[in-house]
């Protein structure tokens, strides 16, 4: 080919090059379907084949393995869909799933543990025993793994033994029929200095260490007992025993008109099933990621760290987005299309919790003990 025509094909195939969509990895045919009806551009996972790509021994022995038993917070039918898209990627390993409710989902794994016992391989939501499974030494290292890089920083841990499964934006909940706009709270302060709240209409529940100590942080110890203080005994707000999946039920039925706080991907999920319920999100926006980890010594730890990576790389990520509406924690995951409530997190400052926050949840939990119970609540839990 003559030289002024080869460089013309070059010219051409580079225009072709550019032109052309970024190159969209080895996706699978369920990940591709899931892009499509969520309507996400293919580019976004530009980067999966690097996350995807543990040590060959790893994959191996994960074979070999089998199946892995898993516990996460999310309903057994979101789990259902996760489940066929990691099959699509990873055949022959059978995903035995446990939904982890209350307390007793971090608890009960690690007494059996702690018995000798597996009955989890993978915990997830462990945060408010954090301390005790340190105490254990009841987890294996992840951060080897090569999804866990793209976690955002303050979801990883020293240890490295802990990554994030989904990211918590901590918002009001509040019903759409009886709330008006207007009176919706523009910062916390407004939840205890506005009489429309008083008698009742505020309901909460002990989730305490998973926001106020990021308000803690930012706001001083003063005002977060200042804070709670009024919040109970001026504005009588309610406790409630009910888990955050029964907020928005409870709302809509009349219970209460605003809850403090749930995950605004909890109320999206709601809002999506027909329950009349929006977020609002004061600034500063408390935000956390519920730990996920590999329990030591599991006869299934290298199947439970092959899911476990394949849940913190893109793929599994959109899939949680897809099936349970679950935030991303990839850090390249963080448009707004995977926003519940967008317009309620973008340019707003949020406080994402970190291990450093986090340590100061017994303390915070403390206090908030101490008010509800100065109140009549005896087992503020």
């Amino acid at each position: 080919m003559p030289h002024t025509y080869r460089a013309l094909a070059i010219g051409a195939a580079v225009l072709c090059a550019i032109a052309l969509p970024a190159r969209a990895e080895n996706l699978t045919p369920d990940i591709q379907k899931i892009l499509a009806e969520e309507k996400l551009d293919p580019a976004i996972m530009k980067g999966l084949d690097q996350e995807l790509a543990v040590p060959p021994a790893l994959l191996a022995a994960a074979k070999k393995e089998g199946k892995v038993q898993i516990r996460l917070q999310m309903s057994e039918q979101e789990f259902a869909g996760m489940s066929k898209t990691f099959s699509a990627r990873y055949p022959g390993i059978e995903l035995n799933y446990t939904r982890g409710i209350g307390r007793e989902r971090a608890i009960a794994p690690l007494v059996a543990f702690q018995a000798g016992n597996y009955i989890a391989d993978i915990v997830a939501g462990y945060d408010t025993n954090y301390a005790d499974y340190r105490a254990a030494n009841a987890l294996e290292k992840i951060n080897t793994l090569p999804a866990y890089a793209h976690l955002w920083p303050e979801m990883k841990t020293k240890a490295g033994t802990d990554g994030a499964d989904k990211m918590n934006y901590w918002c009001l909940s509040y019903s759409t029929e009886r709330v008006k706009p207007a009176d919706l709270p523009k910062s916390w302060d407004d939840l205890i200095t506005n009489p429309r709240w008083k008698n009742g209409k505020i309901g909460m529940y002990n989730a305490s260490v998973a926001w106020l100590p990021q308000l803690r942080h930012v706001k001083g110890e003063a005002w977060l007992v200042d804070f709670l203080n009024k919040l109970v005994n001026e504005q009588h707000a309610q406790y409630r025993k009910e888990t955050l999946a029964a907020t928005n039920k409870l709302i809509s039925v009349g219970e209460f008109d605003i809850f403090a706080a749930v995950q605004d991907y909890v109320v999206d999920r709601d809002k999506r099933k027909g329950v009349p319920v929006a977020a609002d999100c004061p600034s500063p926006v408390p935000a956390s990621a519920g730990y996920i980890g590999v329990f030591r010594g599991s006869p299934r730890v290298d199947a439970a760290k092959l899911f476990v990576n394949w849940y913190l790389s893109k793929e599994g990520q959109v899939a949680a987005y897809h099936y349970a509406r679950q935030v991303p924690v990839n850090v390249e995951l963080k448009g707004k299309e995977f926003l519940p409530f967008p317009d309620e997190i973008i340019g707003k400052k949020i406080v994402l919790r970190d291990e450093t926050i986090l340590a100061e949840g017994d303390h915070v939990d403390a206090l908030w003990q101490k008010v509800w119970e100065a109140a009549g609540a005896t087992k503020a839990r």
